[in-house]
C-alpha cells in the first residue's frame, strides 16, 4: 500500500527506482491512489489546482507492479466529466482495476475484490477531500464522498489579546454519507475475509494552526467508525506528508502514507490573492522534506488469516521519484513516524519499520 501516485513524464530507467518497482512486484496486490484524470482531453474545472496525465503514462504505472488504484480523490474531477470517463475507460482498458469512483454513487462504493490464495481482500475507496461537483449521487458520476462539516470557535479573551488569531475548527462526517460508507463496508465484508479501505482526507502541512496541528477531528470519527463496521486497515492519503498511524481495536490506520510518485504539476494554477498567501506558497516547494518523506506499507498474511506488518521508508529526489532509504536515514523516518503516532508502537530493524499491536 502506498500513498499518492501523479506522473507527468516516463519514469527514469534507474537502479533506485528499479529497486522500488522490485518491492512492489513482489506483492501479491500493490495498492495506491491514483491522484489525477487519465486523458488529454476535457476543460479543467474552476479551483485551484488542475492535474492531469497523459494516458501513455498509465503503463508506466502498471509497470511499477500496481495492480490497482482508488480513484477517490480531490483531483479526479479536475477536467471536467470527459476526462473522469476518459480515465475509467483507459483503465479498464489496460485491465488495471479501480474503486472509489463511478458512474453513480453505487458504483463508486462498490469494491474490488482480489483473490491471495484462500483468501479473498476487498478494496474500497472514500474521500473526504472533494473538487467542485465531484461527488458521486444518484444517477451522477462522481467519486465516492465523505463529506464533512465545520464550524469554527472564536475565543473573545485570545482575540482579545491576540486579534487575527486563527479559529479552532471543528469538523464532523455527513451522517448520511458515513452511514453509505458504512453499508459499502457491510457489502464489502459479506464477499471477503478482509477489507482495505483507502481514504483521501486530511489536512496537509502549513495549512492548519500550530495550535491545532495534526489529524482534524473527523479523521478519528471516521477511521473509528468505519473500522468498528469491519474495515481491516485504513491506508489514508492527500496531505502529501507523512502523518499519523493508529491502531485501534487491534486494526490499523495509517492517516497518510505521503507522496509515493509525484512529479511538478504542468497543469494551470489559479492565482487568486488566497493562493499568493501562506499556507499556498509553501507549498510550491513539494520537495523539503515534509513532502518528499514516504512509507510503503506492507501487509504480510500468515496461513492461519493473520495480518502483520512492516513499513519501508523512502524518499522522493527533486523530480518527484522514490528511492528507497536504509540505514540512518531509514531510522529517521521511522522514528519521526513513531513519535508523531502515539496510538501505536513502530519499532525499527534492518531497513523496516514493524507495527506493534500490543
Amino acid at each position: 500500500m502506498v500513498g499518492d501516485i501523479f506522473l507527468q513524464e516516463a519514469l527514469p530507467q534507474s537502479a533506485e527506482l528499479s529497486a522500488v518497482a522490485a518491492l512492489l512486484q513482489s506483492a501479491d496486490i500493490a495498492f495506491g491512489n491514483l491522484e489525477t484524470p487519465v486523458s488529454e482531453r476535457g476543460t479543467p474545472i474552476d479551483k485551484w489546482i488542475n492535474m492531469r496525465m497523459p494516458p501513455a503514462l498509465l503503463a508506466e504505472v502498471a509497470n511499477m507492479g500496481f495492480d490497482i488504484v482508488t480513484l477517490a480523490n480531490n483531483h479526479l474531477w479536475d477536467f471536467g466529466e470527459v476526462a473522469f470517463f476518459d480515465t475509467m475507460r483507459h483503465l479498464r482498458a489496460r485491465a488495471l482495476p479501480y474503486v472509489g469512483a463511478g458512474a453513480d454513487i453505487d458504483e463508486a462504493w462498490r469494491a474490488e475484490i482480489v483473490p491471495v490464495g484462500e483468501f479473498k481482500f476487498a478494496f474500497l475507496g472514500g474521500t473526504s477531500t472533494l473538487g467542485p461537483g465531484s461527488a458521486a449521487a444518484d444517477g451522477r458520476p462522481g467519486v465516492a464522498p465523505i463529506r464533512i462539516a465545520e464550524s469554527y470557535h472564536l475565543d473573545p479573551l485570545a482575540s482579545l489579546e491576540q486579534p487575527g488569531s486563527a479559529p479552532y475548527v471543528f469538523t464532523r462526517a455527513w451522517r448520511e454519507d458515513l452511514e453509505r460508507a458504512v453499508a459499502a463496508v457491510d457489502a464489502a465484508k459479506s464477499e471477503a475475509d478482509f477489507v482495505v479501505l483507502a481514504l483521501h482526507w486530511g489536512v496537509p502541512p502549513f495549512w492548519r494552526s500550530r495550535f491545532q496541528d495534526g489529524l482534524a477531528d473527523y479523521q478519528i470519527e471516521v477511521g473509528h467508525a468505519l473500522i468498528d463496521a469491519g474495515v481491516d486497515v485504513i491506508v489514508g492519503h492527500h496531505p502529501h506528508s507523512l502523518q499519523a498511524v493508529e491502531v485501534y481495536k487491534g486494526k490499523p490506520i495509517f492517516y497518510s502514507l505521503g507522496n509515493f510518485i509525484f512529479h511538478h504539476n504542468r497543469g494551470p494554477v489559479s492565482h487568486t490573492p488566497v493562493s499568493r498567501s501562506a499556507p499556498y506558497s509553501v507549498n510550491v516547494d513539494r520537495r523539503n522534506r515534509n513532502w518528499s518523506e514516504t512509507v510503503i506499507a506492507l501487509a504480510e498474511i500468515s496461513a492461519e488469516g493473520e495480518l502483520a506488518y512492516v513499513l519501508k521508508p523512502a524518499l522522493l529526489d527533486d523530480n518527484g521519484n522514490p528511492q528507497l532509504l536504509n540505514g540512518a536515514e531509514a531510522r529517521a523516518v521511522i522514528e519521526r513516524l513513531d513519535a508523531m503516532s502515539p496510538m501505536a508502537d513502530i519499532c525499527y530493524g534492518d531497513g523496516f519499520g514493524s507495527l506493534g499491536f500490543s
